[in-house]
C-alpha cells in the first residue's frame, strides 16, 4: 500500500492530492496519511512543490482533518460506536481499554494514537466523546505532528531515489513509535505504581503512630 501510495502520488502529486488525501485519512478513509508526508518531501526534493509550502499544507490538513473528525464525533456522541467501522476496529474488549486509557492519562492517549496508523481517528472520535476538551485534543495532536511530520518527510527527502528504502524506512519507524509508546506507558504505570504505593505506606505509617496526649489539668495548675 505504501509503495503504491508513493508511486501514485509521484505520478499526480500536487498540493491539491496532498490536502485531500489527508483530509480523507482523517475522516477514517484507509488512507495512510505517512503516504502524502513521504511523497510531498520527493516531491520537494526533486523541485516539483516547494518544501515550505508543502510542510504548511500538510500541517493544515492534518490538524483540519482531525478537528471535523473531533466535531463530528462530538455531535454524534455514544451512537458513533455503532457505526461499521468504529465496530470492526474497536471491538467490545479494545474499546474498553481505550476507554481506561482515556479517563487515566486524558490527552496524552491522543498524541500516542496520532502514531497508531489504523486505530488513531476511532481514537480520536472516542477522546472526543470521552470529554477530552478541543484545545487539549488539538495541542497534543499538534505536538505529535511535530515529531511525525519531520521524520516522515526526512525518510521521503533522503531516499527519494529508491521508493522501496523509502517504504521499509516508514514501516520501521512506526515500529519504533509503537514500542516507544509502549515504553512510555508501561513507565507511567510503574510511576503511578511506585506513587500509590508510598502513599498508603506513608498512610499506614500516621495510623500507626501514637497520638499526642493532652495533659490533664490539675487543682494545683488552676491555683
Amino acid at each position: 500500500m505504501v509503495e503504491a501510495g508513493i508511486q501514485f502520488f509521484l505520478e499526480q502529486g500536487s498540493y491539491g492530492l496532498m490536502f485531500a488525501w489527508i483530509i480523507a485519512a482523517g475522516l477514517g478513509l484507509p488512507l495512510p496519511e505517512d503516504v502524502a508526508m513521504i511523497s510531498g518531501a520527493i516531491l520537494a526534493q526533486r523541485g516539483v512543490t516547494n518544501l515550505w509550502a508543502t510542510v504548511a499544507v500538510l500541517s493544515v490538513s492534518v490538524l483540519l482533518g482531525d478537528t471535523i473528525l473531533y466535531f463530528i464525533a462530538r455531535r454524534i456522541g455514544p451512537a458513533i460506536y455503532e457505526r461499521k467501522f468504529i465496530q470492526r476496529v474497536m471491538p467490545p474488549e479494545r474499546r474498553t481499554y481505550v476507554e481506561g486509557l482515556i479517563a487515566k492519562y486524558g490527552s496524552l492517549v491522543v498524541f500516542g494514537a496520532r502514531h497508531v496508523a489504523g486505530l488513531r481517528g476511532a481514537i480520536f472520535a472516542m477522546c472526543a466523546i470521552h470529554g477530552i476538551s478541543y484545545p487539549r485534543f488539538i495541542l497534543a495532536d499538534a505536538a505529535a505532528l511535530a515529531i511525525s511530520l519531520p521524520v516522515f518527510m526526512a525518510i521521503g527527502w533522503l531516499f527519494s531515489d529508491s521508493v522501496d528504502r523509502v517504504a521499509d524506512n516508514a514501516a520501521t519507524f512506526e515500529q519504533y513509535v509503537m514500542l516507544a509508546i509502549g515504553g512510555i506507558v508501561l513507565l507511567i504505570g510503574v510511576v503511578h505504581l511506585v506513587r500509590t504505593g508510598l502513599k498508603r505506606w506513608r498512610e499506614r505509617g500516621a495510623a500507626a503512630s501514637p497520638k499526642s496526649v493532652e495533659p490533664v489539668a490539675t487543682s494545683e495548675d488552676a491555683g
